[in-house]
């Protein structure tokens, strides 16, 4: 068991020198470029130990017992060669060439980035974390359980097996039937044993079933739409779960579970905000493995969540919860633990948010793998209306000037240029609320002729805007990208569109622009506004040869012509 990856990564030390490589702003890293199979394109980084002498950089050599860098990630070709706890071998099954690629990765700890998640590999994706997940508890246990029949006197450092808290595992997913999907999952990869048994499932599945969304049949939704929102969607939930030989406590004390599932609201709901009484989050500090799912959706439902949460991983907790200090890891006595935190984020898109909690919020010392295969096309190729569109680029040195200068860009250029041709049916898509509210600011000021939805509109105004929008009575409908989320109505009688910032999930570019009407005694354009910090969703719209023209091209203003 020398070779197991879950005691290489968890049962040494860094080094000093290790320490100090991972706190350096940015660290100091190497990269490797892979091709798989199944994967495609992946980017490996690992820390770059270096040290300092005489002003030369040279190696330096690993020849104290502690944790060394990873090796570069290689694919298995057979299941049996990764290493998993017997309790668990047993149980998987069919497990195919694109999953084995996957757990050769996550099984080694490197933290994991993939962005191509979709219907159809989503529960292939699920399959691979359960197994992982279920992996990690089953081998701490048996660590804690042999540790607890050894006599007295034994070497100290051999009985350090735990954390300060108990809490191993987060999974992050957006509503209920999602975290119903993984614990039946992880139900049936356990019980192998006739006697297995999990406690409180009646409960279970009272609460995590039913609740589906009642989708009409005349007007349909879109077929993404009802798969998003299948089953129960209450995205206000938490469940911690108890792991043992032959049982599944689920509704277990967060400081009595080994695995926490759980959405963003309501894990901000325990953790509470600063000043409050009853707020908790010791549990977070010692989760050994961080798990997003469905990453997309937490930007639909408040993005702050996700960073209060990631605010509070490893901190020193206020009280011991029944921890016995002599059985706690010396990392993670010393406050070291968010160097050992693996985090995996799986997302149907790669997007600045998430690729930023990548960046700046893990410092796994095991390494990271991306998935970045090149986008070859698009979702503008799925435009089928003769449209025009033009991108116009925004140069902005920093992220808070871009706010700036996208709306006096949007004032004085396109509002401008809109008000001057006297254009109807306009409909403005604004993905940030915070943008939206001073547009809409703006045009009450101005006294423009427009009606608006948003998430926040009531039933009826929203019947009521459409209806104005549609006949022509108003020039301009300000609308936002959570209520198109959460609804996806079908908005008739647009014309042109304004995207005053690129869609957060790209398939609604390509489904906006094909709902303009089909009229040819009119032209119609799309204009759309972005800048050097929507690189990751305008790649995901023109694909990701012409989005590297766009940002590096002295060109202001970019046209496309579909269905010609």
């Amino acid at each position: 068991m020398e070779d197991d990856p879950f005691l290489t990564h968890y049962t040494y030390d860094l080094s000093p020198e290790l320490i100090t490589c991972l706190n350096d702003k940015p660290p100091l890293e190497e990269e490797v470029v892979l091709e798989w199979p199944e994967l495609g394109k992946l980017i490996f980084k690992r820390p770059k130990l270096t040290l300092v002498e005489d002003r030369r950089v040279k190696p330096l050599e690993e020849t104290r017992p502690f944790a060394k860098l990873p090796d570069i990630p290689v694919a298995v070709d057979n299941i049996k060669k990764l290493i998993f706890h017997k309790q668990l071998a047993s149980n998987i099954k069919n497990i195919n060439t694109f999953q084995l690629e996957l757990l050769s990765i996550i099984s080694k700890y490197h933290d994991f980035s993939y962005t191509e998640r979709n219907f159809d590999n989503a529960e292939e994706l699920r399959y691979c974390y359960c197994i992982h997940a279920i992996n990690h508890v089953l081998k701490s246990r048996d660590i804690v359980v042999a540790n607890n029949d050894k006599k007295d006197g034994d070497d100290d450092d051999e009985l350090r097996d735990q954390g300060l808290t108990r809490p191993k595992v987060l999974i992050l997913v957006p509503f209920k039937d999602a975290a119903y999907r993984i614990i039946n999952m992880m139900i049936s990869l356990m019980s192998s044993k006739e006697n297995f048994n999990v406690v409180h499932k009646n409960r279970f599945v009272e609460e995590f079933t039913g609740g589906e969304l009642t989708l009409p049949k005349k007007n349909p939704k879109p077929e993404d739409f009802e798969k998003t929102f299948v089953g129960n969607i209450d995205d206000a939930f938490r469940i911690g779960m108890a792991v043992t030989k032959s049982s599944l406590k689920l509704y277990e004390n967060f400081y009595n579970s080994d695995i926490i599932i759980a959405s963003p609201l309501g894990l901000r709901m325990i953790i509470g905000a600063e000043g409050e009484s009853s707020r908790d989050y010791d549990f977070l500090s010692s989760v050994e493995v961080l798990i997003f799912d469905q990453s997309e959706i937490f930007l639909m439902q408040n993005w702050d969540h996700v960073l209060h949460i990631m605010n509070h991983f490893h901190l020193q907790p206020k009280e011991a919860h029944g921890t016995d200090l002599q059985r706690v890891r010396n990392w993670s006595i010393n406050g070291l633990s968010k160097y050992y935190r693996q985090t995996m984020l799986f997302s149907s898109c790669k997007l600045p948010n998430l690729m930023a909690i990548i960046k700046n919020r893990c410092l796994n010392y095991g390494g990271s793998v991306s998935v970045v295969n090149p986008i070859l096309t698009g979702t503008i190729s799925h435009v089928v209306c003769s449209l025009k569109q033009f991108y116009h680029k925004l140069n902005s040195k920093t992220p808070t000037e871009s706010i700036k200068e996208r709306f006096d860009y949007f004032i004085n250029k396109v509002l401008t240029q809109l008000q001057a041709s006297n254009e109807k049916h306009v409909l403005i898509y604004v993905p940030s609320y915070f943008d939206y509210v001073c547009i809409r600011n703006y045009l009450k000021t101005e006294d423009y002729s427009f009606v608006q939805i948003s998430e926040y509109t009531k039933p009826g105004k929203v019947a009521r805007a459409r209806d104005l929008f549609y006949h022509g009575e108003c020039q301009i409908l300000l609308y936002s990208e959570r209520f198109h989320f959460y609804n996806r109505t079908k908005i008739r009688g647009i014309e042109n569109i304004i995207f005053y910032q690129l869609p957060t999930i790209a398939g609604f570019y390509s489904e906006l622009c094909n709902s303009i009407v089909d009229n040819d005694s009119y032209t119609r354009n799309i204009t759309a506004l972005y800048s050097h910090y929507d690189a990751c969703v305008l790649t995901s719209i023109v694909g990701t040869q012409r989005a590297k023209y766009m940002l590096t091209s002295e060109q202001k203003i970019h046209m496309f012509h579909s269905g010609t």
